[in-house]
C-alpha cells in the first residue's frame, strides 16, 4: 500500500508548492468587478437625490416672469384696444408655497424608499447569483484539476511498471504482446491527460470571464470547503422579501391616489411692475398676494379605475408568492434528499476504493514477480480507475448540490 500511494499521488507535492487561489478570492473579484453591482450602487445614490428633489418641490417656488409686448394697430386693422391696451410691459417675481403638504411629501418619500428597497434586494439577488455561478465554475475547475492529477498519477504508475515488464519479457516471463498492451495504455493515458488539460484551461478561462479577471496567470485550485449554510426559511429568501416590498408598494400607491383627491391649498405672492405703456412703468410698481384652493369634484371615475389596476397587481403578487412558496419547499427538500443520498454513496465508494487499492497493490507485487497475468492486472487497474473517477465525480456533485442549496432563492 505504501508503494501504491507513493506512485498514485506524486502530483500532490507539486500542488502544494504551486500558486493557489481560493474560492473566496474569486468571489471577491467577481463582486468587485461586477458592472451590475456598480449600477445598483449608483441607483441607490440616485434615490437619495430623488428624495431631495421631492423635498425641494414642496419648498417655496420663486419665479421671475417678464413680458414685453406691443400690439400695433392702424386704420381698419389691429387688435381691439379694449383687449390689448396697446401693449403689456411687466416684470414680476412670483412666489408660491403649498400648505398642509406633509402627507403628500411622506407618501412620495415612501415611494422612493420602497424603490430603494427593491434596488437593495436586487443587489442581494445579484450577489447570490454571482456567488452561485462563480462557486459552480470553481468546482468545475477543481474537478478538472483533480481528474488531471489522477490521470498523471496513473501514467506514473504505468511508466514505473514499463521497465519491470520489459525486463520480465526479456526473461520470457511475459509475452511481447503484454509489453505492447502496456505501451498502448501509456499512450492512451497521455491522450487522456492532454484532453483533461485542455478542459482545465478552458474552464479556468470561463472562471476568469465570470469574475472579470484579465490576469491569465496559471493557478492551481484549492479544494473548496463548502458546508451547508441554508436552513429552510422562506422569510430570508430575497424573492419573498421582494413580495413583501411589492405589497407595501401597492399600499403606498393607494395612499398616493387618495392624497391626490384631497383639497390642495397654496399661498402665493408676487411683486414687480405691470404697465400697458413703457412710460408708465415707474408708476405701476406693485404687489399681490392670496390663496388658491383646488378641490377635486369629479374625474370620470379615474380613482376607481386606478384602484382596480392596483387590485389586479396585488392579485398577481399573491398568486406568484403562493406558487414560489411551494416551489421553494420542493427544491429545498429535493436538494436535501440528494445530498443525503450522495453522502451515503460517497461512503460506499470509499469502502470500495480501499478494497481495490489493496487488490491493486497485491497484483503489482505479483506482477513484478511474474506471478500474475498481465491481463488480470490491467482489469484490476481499469476497475480501480473507473471507481476513482466515479468517486471524484460524486464528490464534485456533492459540492454542486451544497452550492445550489446554499444559494437557493
Amino acid at each position: 500500500m505504501k508503494n501504491l500511494w507513493c506512485t498514485l499521488i506524486p502530483a500532490l507535492l507539486i500542488f502544494a508548492h504551486s500558486k493557489a487561489q481560493t474560492l473566496d478570492s474569486y468571489i471577491n473579484s467577481g463582486i468587485k468587478n461586477s458592472p451590475l453591482l456598480y449600477d445598483f450602487n449608483n441607483q441607490k445614490l440616485s434615490s437619495r437625490l430623488d428624495s431631495l428633489l421631492i423635498l425641494a418641490a414642496f419648498k417655496p417656488q420663486v419665479n421671475q416672469m417678464t413680458q414685453l409686448a406691443h400690439y400695433p394697430a392702424g386704420s381698419g386693422w389691429g387688435y381691439d384696444d379694449a383687449i390689448t391696451n396697446g401693449g403689456n410691459y411687466s416684470a414680476v417675481v412670483n412666489v408660491t408655497q403649498p400648505l398642509f403638504y406633509k402627507k403628500q411629501v411622506n407618501g412620495q418619500l415612501q415611494s422612493i424608499e420602497l424603490l430603494n428597497q427593491t434596488v437593495r434586494n436586487n443587489e442581494r439577488i445579484t450577489i447570490i447569483d454571482l456567488k452561485k455561478s462563480i462557486t459552480a465554475q470553481y468546482i468545475t475547475v477543481y474537478n478538472d484539476f483533480t481528474q488531471n492529477q489522477f490521470d498523471e498519477s496513473i501514467l506514473t504508475l504505468l511508466n514505473n511498471e514499463l521497465s519491470i515488464i520489459k525486463a520480465l519479457v526479456d526473461k520470457g516471463v511475459y509475452q511481447i504482446t503484454d509489453l505492447m498492451n502496456l505501451r498502448v495504455m501509456i499512450t492512451t493515458q497521455k491522450i487522456a491527460i492532454s484532453q483533461s488539460s485542455i478542459g482545465l484551461t478552458n474552464d479556468i478561462a470561463m472562471l476568469n470571464f465570470i469574475c472579470g479577471i484579465t490576469d491569465h496567470a496559471e493557478f492551481k485550485p484549492v479544494k473548496p470547503e463548502i458546508a451547508v449554510q441554508n436552513e429552510f426559511n422562506l422569510e430570508s429568501s430575497p424573492l419573498f422579501i421582494q413580495f413583501r416590498v411589492d405589497s407595501l408598494k401597492n399600499i403606498n400607491s393607494r395612499q398616493i391616489i387618495d392624497l391626490n383627491y384631497r383639497p390642495h391649498l397654496n399661498v402665493f405672492a408676487d411683486g414687480g411692475f405691470n404697465a400697458v405703456r413703457p412710460e408708465n412703468v415707474p408708476h405701476n410698481l406693485g404687489t399681490s398676494f392670496g390663496l388658491s384652493l383646488s378641490i377635486p369634484i369629479y374625474d370620470g371615475k379615474q380613482r376607481k379605475l386606478e384602484y382596480d389596476k392596483i387590485n389586479l397587481t396585488e392579485n398577481t403578487r399573491t398568486f406568484y408568492k403562493r406558487f414560489y412558496s411551494s416551489q421553494y419547499k420542493l427544491q429545498f427538500d429535493q436538494l436535501s434528499n440528494q445530498l443525503k443520498l450522495t453522502d451515503n454513496l460517497i461512503n460506499d465508494i470509499k469502502n470500495q476504493l480501499l478494497e481495490q487499492e489493496r487488490l491493486l497493490e497485491i497484483y503489482r507485487i505479483e506482477l513484478e514477480k511474474g506471478l500474475a497475468r498481465f491481463l488480470d492486472f490491467t482489469t484490476v487497474l481499469n476497475n480501480y480507475k473507473a471507481s476513482k473517477i466515479t468517486f471524484l465525480i460524486t464528490e464534485i456533485n456533492r459540492l454542486q448540490i451544497i452550492n445550489q442549496l446554499n444559494y437557493l432563492k
